[in-house]
């Protein structure tokens, strides 16, 4: 399969690994680069106008992230999707995440508060203008603002690391399935919660909004299947 090319990098402030990362990510997120295939590293860095060592510090980062696999003597291939690994992957969050909001619900401050309401409002307006970098941006920040607000670096820190797994699986739920009505729903269930600084509540409402994700790219995947 021809791999489709990737525009090269511009002028920017991030260092030119980082911006490579993000390219080849995007490409895997949109299908440019199909789950399984073997990545042409060489083609990869004409395309972006860089040398190839940006491109395998990279891949080695993708690789952390669980959007690539490095195999020895064989090259990069883009990770497959797994129902299995998905089903893991986000109970693992249910349990961190829940609970990282129902410790921090009573401790949100105000400007947390007024954060997360700005927040729920640019995601509402980028869903509807289908921006979804931009959503995908303010949605990160929106959830991260109430596990932070626990105040504890190892919950964090390990949300953090699952979170990055999940994005491929998360980017096809808002990509590939028309739910944008219902994301806006849940999160202001979340944001309703937040503002009660009710710990049940809020752990309750991430746990569902995480479950309805679960159930919406299972749905996806499975019906991609049946088509194959």
């Amino acid at each position: 399969m021809t791999q489709n090319r990737i525009k090269p990098i511009e002028d920017s402030k991030k260092t030119i690994a980082a911006i490579v990362q993000d390219r080849i990510r995007d490409a895997i997120l949109n299908g440019d680069l199909a789950a399984g295939s073997r990545i042409d590293q060489a083609q990869l860095a004409a395309d972006l106008n860089v040398s190839l060592v940006p491109v395998r510090e990279a891949l080695k980062k993708l690789e952390a992230e669980g959007f690539v696999q490095i195999v020895p003597r064989r090259g990069a291939f883009v990770t497959q999707t797994s129902l299995d690994d998905m089903e893991e992957l986000y109970m693992a969050r249910t349990i961190l995440e829940g609970q990282a909001a129902y410790y921090a619900a009573e401790r949100l401050t105000d400007d947390d508060l007024a954060a997360l309401k700005a927040l729920n409002a640019e995601m509402k307006e980028a869903l509807e203008s289908h921006n979804l970098s931009r959503f995908m941006e303010c949605n990160r920040r929106f959830h991260f603002i109430i596990y932070d607000a626990a105040q504890n670096r190892y919950l964090s820190n390990m949300i953090a690391s699952l979170w990055e797994l999940a994005e491929r699986y998360r980017f096809r739920y808002v990509y590939f399935t028309d739910q944008a009505p219902i994301i806006q729903e849940e999160h202001q269930k979340i944001l309703d919660a937040c503002v009660a600084h009710n710990k049940a509540q809020l752990r309750d409402a991430i746990a569902y909004h995480m479950h309805q994700t679960l159930v919406g790219v299972k749905g996806y995947i499975l019906s991609r299947q049946a088509k194959d």
